[in-house]
């Protein structure tokens, strides 16, 4: 499931601290002009679409990712790859080098990749 720009800066900020955080750390280390209730909104966003777990400390939450960003990442190139181009690698290899050949460098690394799956 994709999540928007200012999900994702939340979501980076969870990844590099790697442990659960509060919405007012997340409020602190974000450089953006958000209140607490946009974080609280885009937590309970990320909540919904089961990228993030809330658990109580106390009196506050304290969300942790359920998603590592290669996971992210690898689900989004894969929802990437089989929409613009029906799954097909070739095709998107074709379309990235714009009906170019790729350089004898570009065809060795991708060999060797294959290689080593």
């Amino acid at each position: 499931m994709k999540i928007s720009e200012s999900e994702m800066k939340i979501m980076r900020l969870i990844w590099r601290r790697g442990e659960a955080v509060s919405a007012s750390w997340l409020l602190d280390e974000a450089d953006e002009d958000w209140k607490i209730t946009t974080v609280l909104t885009f937590l309970k966003r990320l909540c919904d679409k089961k990228m993030l777990e809330v658990t109580k400390s106390g009196k506050s939450n304290l969300y942790s990712a359920l998603v590592t960003e290669d996971e992210y990442k690898k689900r989004m190139s894969e929802e990437f790859l089989n929409d613009m181009y029906s799954g097909s690698v070739k095709n998107f290899l074709a379309a990235l080098y714009g009906g170019e050949k790729p350089s004898k460098n570009d065809i060795e690394d991708i060999k060797k990749w294959f290689d080593e799956l």
